[in-house]
Formats: structure tokens, C-alpha cells, sequence
């Protein structure tokens, strides 16, 4: 089980050192910029701008705003984090930021 932990752990930090790399090498001046606003981004919420009347922590990508549940799905190895995986999220969050949803499948 800490292997796990630590493998995913480990996997997920080097895709933010990529990302943080990447996005200082768009050269951003903006938070209105594209390439910041299309990151998986949380943040903490005081309860003046939450939408239960609670502190909470939201997940914002580009438009779109959720509340984050903490849902806990236990520890799992993570394969690999690639910029598809990236693609991926932004098209989620924008389909259900209309109320849709997405199957997503397959060893891409």
C-alpha cells in the first residue's frame, strides 16, 4: 500500500514539475491566459463565496466551477500522466459544465 501511495505520488509530481515548466516556458501574463486557465485547478472558497454557505474547496478548469466532494477512491498505481490525460480533463469538466458526461476507454 505505501509503495502505491508513493508510486502515484512520485508520477503526479513529476507531471506538475512538466506542467510548471511548461506553462514558464509560454511565458504567461495573464491568469487569463489559455494555457493557465485550461489546468486542473482547486481552490479554498470562504463560505461568502461558496455555494453552500460553507468554506469548501472548488475545481476550476477554464469556465467551469464544481464543488470538490472528497471523494477518496483508494490508492492506485498510476500508469503514466501525459498530456492526453490532460486533454481528457478539459473535455470532461467542459461536458460537465453542460451537463453531460463521457466514457472514457482504452490504453490511450
Amino acid at each position: 500500500l505505501q509503495r502505491v501511495s508513493l508510486g502515484a505520488l512520485v508520477t503526479m509530481d513529476v507531471h506538475g514539475r512538466d506542467v510548471i515548466e511548461n506553462l514558464a516556458a509560454a511565458n504567461l501574463q495573464n491568469p487569463s491566459d489559455f494555457d493557465w486557465a485550461a489546468q486542473l485547478r482547486l481552490y479554498w472558497e470562504a463560505s461568502d463565496r461558496a455555494f453552500s454557505g460553507d468554506e469548501c474547496t472548488m475545481i476550476r478548469q477554464v469556465e467551469n466551477v464544481f464543488r470538490y466532494g472528497c471523494e477518496y477512491l483508494g490508492n492506485t498505481m498510476r500508469l503514466v500522466v501525459t498530456p492526453l490525460t490532460d486533454r481528457i480533463y478539459l473535455t470532461l469538466t467542459g461536458a460537465l459544465g453542460m451537463a453531460l458526461g463521457g466514457a472514457p476507454a482504452g490504453p490511450a
